[in-house]
């Protein structure tokens, strides 16, 4: 269980984060597809034939399927990053702030759609790091739940 307040940020986070989780799933596409490719030394041609001792088929098709499955798994994922990516970008160019507070504005645009981390993010905002972290950053989360709450009315 969470204090109403944590789990508010943590819905402000969650929601911000879904372009992290696309690019992830990009990675581990990525990974598998590289996987793949380092199979290619298992590969005999069997023309329909069962090879080896077990009854696993390693042939050419099989092998080019799988390549083809793949690459077309990093292009729907990363066609999924990109509407992330917007969605959330739009979303941040819509929230209702106060001009002194635009700051908040610029620290989420490059937490959460330029994926900066935060050792890059305070040089760039030219502020202590605890700072970004722990002010800037909890003020930015607050005013997302706020406008994520007017989203869903």
């Amino acid at each position: 269980m969470c204090s109403k307040d944590l789990c508010k940020i943590n819905r402000a986070k969650e929601y911000l984060q879904q372009a992290y989780t696309a690019q992830e799933r990009i990675i581990q596409c990525n990974y598998m597809l590289e996987q793949l490719k380092g199979d290619y030394g298992k590969l005999t041609a069997s023309y329909g034939e069962n090879t080896g001792h077990s009854n696993v088929k390693h042939d050419i098709s099989d092998y080019i399927a799988g390549i083809l499955e793949k690459k077309q798994q990093i292009i729907s994922q990363i066609i999924k990053f990109k509407e992330k990516q917007y969605e959330i970008s739009e979303f941040i160019f819509n929230l209702q702030m106060k001009p002194k507070d635009e700051i908040l504005r610029r620290l989420l645009i490059l937490k959460y759609v330029q994926l900066k981390p935060f050792k890059e993010i305070y040089q760039i905002l030219h502020y202590s790091y605890n700072y970004v972290v722990k002010t800037l950053h909890e003020k930015a989360l607050a005013i997302v739940e706020k406008n994520l709450e007017l989203k869903e009315v």
